[in-house]
C-alpha cells in the first residue's frame, strides 16, 4: 500500500479524535462559574496558553522535521491527554496554568506536523495537487464529529451546569488519536537536516520569500478574528442573549455542521473561482459578524456565529494550501508552518489579554469594538504595503 493511501485515512481519524474538543463551548463557564476564577484570570489563562504555544511552536516544528512528523503527532496527542486530566482536577489558578501549558504543548506539537504529514504523504505519491481536497475532508470530518458531539455533551456530560465530564471524554479521544498516529508511515525526506540547519534555513526562507511574509501577516488577522469570536466572546454573548448554558453545545453543533458543509464544498468552490475571492471574503465575513453583535442582544443574533463557522472551516484550507505550495521542500516544512502558527498565536495572546480586561471594564460591546479594531490592523498593513504587481500573492 502506498504511503498516501495508508496515511490519509489515518490523518482523518487523527484529526477527528485529537480535535474533538468537547469542552470548547464551556471553557469560560467552567473556569469562571464552576471553578470560581475571575474574568481577568480567565483572560490571563488564555494568554498563558498562547504564550506557551508560542514558546513551543518553532521548537516543536523543528522536532517534527528533525525526528519525524509521526513522533510529533504521538507526543502531541499524549500531551493533550495530560492537559485534559489537569483541567478536570484543577480547582485553583495555578492548577489551571499547568493544564494550559500541557494543552499548549499538545497544540504546538500537532500544529504544522499534521499538515506537513498530509502534504508530504500525498507528495510522495505525486498527489500533492489533492492536498486542498484532503485538508477540506479532514476539516469536514472533525467538524461534523464535534457538531454531533457538542449537543450530546450538553445533554449527557454537563451535569447541573458542570461540564467536567467533557474534559475526561476529550482526554480519552486524544488517547485514541495517539494510538492512530502509531500506525502512520513516516514520509521519506531527501535528508534530515540538523536542528540549526532547519531553524536558520526556515527563517531565511521566510525572509527571502515576500509572498510567505504577506501570507503570514494575512493569516494573523484572520486567526485573531476567528479565535476571538469563539474563545473570548462566545460565552459573554450567550449570557447577554439570555441563552441557557445547557444549549451552548447545541449552538456549537449548528455552527460546526455549517462549517463542515463549507469545508466539504470548499475544494469545489476553489476550483471554480480560485483562492482570491476566499482571501477577500474571510475578513469581511468576520467583520460583519463582530459588528452584528453590537446593536441587539436578541437571542436570534447568536446566528451570526454561523459566519465564524464558515470562516473557521475554510481558513486552514486556503492558507495552508497556499503556504505549502510556497515552501521549497519537505526538510523544513513543519518548521515554516509552525512559524506561521507562531505569528498567529503571538498576536492572539496579546489580543486575549486586552480583550479580557476590556470585557471587565466596558462590557461586551466595548470589548468587541476594540478587538475588531486591533484584529483588522494586519489587513490595513497589507492594503498599504502590497504593491499592485504583488496582489496575486496576498
Amino acid at each position: 500500500m502506498s504511503i498516501s493511501r495508508r496515511n490519509v485515512p489515518l490523518f482523518f481519524a487523527y484529526r477527528a479524535t485529537t480535535r474533538a474538543i468537547l469542552f470548547a463551548p464551556y471553557i469560560q463557564h467552567f473556569m469562571s462559574t464552576v471553578r470560581g476564577l475571575s474574568k481577568q484570570e480567565y483572560g490571563d489563562l488564555q494568554a498563558i496558553y498562547y504564550v506557551a504555544v508560542v514558546a513551543l511552536e518553532v521548537p516543536s516544528g523543528v522536532f517534527a522535521d528533525r525526528f519525524g512528523r509521526k513522533w510529533a503527532l504521538i507526543a502531541g496527542a499524549l500531551a493533550s491527554v495530560a492537559g485534559c486530566l489537569a483541567f478536570a482536577l484543577a480547582w485553583n489558578f495555578s492548577m489551571f496554568v499547568v493544564g494550559e501549558i500541557l494543552l499548549a504543548m499538545g497544540t504546538a506539537l500537532i500544529s504544522g506536523a499534521d499538515s506537513a504529514m498530509l502534504f508530504d504523504s500525498l507528495a510522495t505519491d505525486g498527489r500533492e495537487n489533492e492536498y486542498a481536497r484532503a485538508e477540506g475532508a479532514g476539516q469536514a470530518i472533525w467538524l461534523l464529529g464535534t457538531g454531533i458531539g457538542f449537543p450530546l455533551t450538553g445533554f449527557f456530560l454537563v451535569i447541573n451546569g458542570d461540564p467536567v465530564l467533557a474534559y475526561w471524554v476529550t482526554g480519552v479521544l486524544a488517547a485514541v488519536g495517539a494510538l492512530v498516529a502509531c500506525f502512520m508511515t513516516e514520509p521519506p525526506v531527501r535528508q534530515r537536516l540538523t536542528t540549526r540547519e532547519i531553524t536558520v534555513g526556515a527563517a531565511a526562507e521566510v525572509v527571502r520569500t515576500p509572498a510567505l511574509g504577506r501570507l503570514i501577516l494575512y493569516s494573523v488577522g484572520v486567526f485573531a478574528l476567528v479565535r476571538a469570536a469563539m474563545v473570548t466572546f462566545f460565552d459573554p454573548a450567550m449570557k447577554a442573549f439570555s441563552i441557557p448554558v445547557e444549549i451552548y453545545g447545541s449552538i456549537f453543533c449548528v455552527v460546526n455542521l455549517v462549517g463542515a458543509f463549507a469545508a466539504w464544498r470548499a475544494h469545489h468552490w476553489l476550483g471554480r473561482v480560485g483562492e482570491r475571492p476566499f482571501l477577500l471574503a474571510m475578513p469581511v465575513l468576520m467583520t460583519v459578524m463582530f459588528l452584528g453583535l453590537l446593536p441587539s442582544h436578541h437571542p436570534a443574533v447568536a446566528g451570526l456565529f454561523l459566519l465564524q463557522g464558515v470562516v473557521f472551516a475554510i481558513y486552514p484550507l486556503v492558507v495552508r494550501a497556499r503556504l505549502n505550495r510556497l515552501v521549497r521542500g519537505a526538510e523544513k516544512r513543519a518548521t515554516i508552518l509552525s512559524m506561521e502558527s507562531l505569528a498567529c498565536r503571538i498576536a492572539f495572546a496579546l489580543l486575549s489579554m486586552i480583550a479580557g480586561r476590556a470585557l471587565g471594564l466596558w462590557g461586551l460591546n466595548g470589548a468587541v469594538m476594540l478587538t475588531l479594531a486591533l484584529a483588522l490592523v494586519p489587513f490595513g498593513i497589507l492594503a498599504v504595503r502590497t504593491l499592485p504587481s504583488d496582489r496575486s500573492d496576498v
